[in-house]
């Protein structure tokens, strides 16, 4: 299955088949991550939060190292962490 050709509702809504649904790994009432691409939109299911580690490394935050990073949220400079 490379393309679907799926009806968009009067409410912007597109109901996705139970076999992309199966495919993707989500649920009813689950949640997938739309992504506009430079060729139109991409669907991808929504990932469980990995460690914060990897979230905080994922910020492209202006710090090289934990030691630095550590003085600056310290220093106040580093705001809106989780």
């Amino acid at each position: 299955m490379d393309q679907l050709i799926l009806t968009i509702d009067r409410s912007g809504r597109i109901a996705l088949p139970d076999t992309v649904m199966e495919r993707l790994g989500v649920e009813p009432e689950g949640q997938v991550v739309l992504e506009l691409v430079e060729e139109g939109a991409l669907i991808k299911p929504k990932l469980a939060k990995g460690p914060l580690t990897q979230e905080i490394a994922e910020m492209n935050l202006p710090v090289g190292a934990w030691e630095e990073m550590k003085a600056e949220i310290v220093a106040g400079r580093l705001k809106g962490l989780p």
